[in-house]
């Protein structure tokens, strides 16, 4: 066993959608704490999915620049209702069902995560700067809320809701709070939980798979069209993540009973490891 061995797992909102997802999800993370109990375990959840359907509830139109949502006041509401209101509670209570001793919270509790509104900037595709209205860039972080958790046994289950020093309500894209959290807490292991079981140079044939990745590959594999559509911006997010002082990232699809357990114990499994 690694003693404190700090591990993040971040899961994206549209592999929380059902409940057996969830429930899957969940015995999972229970195995991961079951190898050993002296792991810190840190959770991070998306709700993009959840928000854009409860926005058409709502009557809001998602509207997005390069990828990433622009969010007015409303939208905000929704953002907030979203996280906390509806994935946070609903993957807390199939974590609980397992037996995994889990909190649910915002990234703005307790000043976890501070936030400053992000200015318009230039975006690759658009004529002007863009203004994304209330969006965070992440201003600061302060571990002792997760660190006052674990040491009380607790799995924190985290939403990328912060505030700013004024008291405003952001939203931070959650790939910004892995790294900075990464930064900061030195994570051996960040596992992203994704659709696709890591990565292929050609998603349409599984031979193309590749279970390891060096870093100084995805250049590469970028440039030279190997990857393509969402994978690319997934590497670039290993990237940042390993810059940040992660030993591995590990890609691995939600599907697969067991798949981020299996990872960590270096179990046989389809699912790619990046290393520095």
């Amino acid at each position: 066993m690694t003693q404190n061995r700090k591990i993040l797992v971040k899961v994206g909102g549209e592999t929380l959608l059902d409940a057996g997802d969830r429930a899957r999800l969940a015995a999972d993370l229970r195995q991961v704490l079951d190898a050993d109990s002296d792991r810190r375990l840190c959770v991070i959840h998306g709700a993009g999915p959840q928000i854009t359907a409860l926005g058409e509830r709502l009557g809001l139109q998602s509207t997005f620049r390069a990828g990433r949502r622009v969010t007015d006041a409303p939208m905000l509401d929704a953002v907030a209702m979203a996280m906390c209101g509806q994935v946070g509670p609903a993957l807390l209570a199939s974590c609980v069902a397992a037996g995994l001793p889990a909190v649910s919270t915002p990234a703005a509790s307790g000043g976890l995560a501070v936030g400053k509104k992000r200015p318009p900037k230039p975006v690759p595709g658009e004529a002007e700067p863009v203004d994304y209205g209330l969006v965070a860039d992440l201003a600061s972080v302060d571990t002792r809320l997760l660190e006052t958790l674990w040491a009380a046994g607790f799995v924190p289950l985290l939403s990328s809701l912060v505030s700013d020093p004024h008291g405003q309500l952001l939203n931070l894209n959650a790939d910004s709070l892995v790294t900075g959290l990464t930064r900061q807490l030195a994570f051996s292991d960040v596992v992203l939980v994704t659709g696709v079981p890591g990565v292929y140079r050609d998603l349409k044939d599984p031979t193309t798979h590749l279970p390891e990745v060096r870093a100084g590959e995805i250049d590469g594999l970028i440039a030279s069209g190997a990857v393509q559509g969402g994978m690319i911006a997934k590497l670039q997010e290993v990237q940042e993540i390993l810059a940040r002082g992660a030993d591995t990232v590990w890609i691995v699809g939600f599907r697969e009973p067991g798949a981020i357990a299996d990872a960590l114990a270096g179990k046989p499994g389809t699912r790619t490891r990046v290393r520095a």
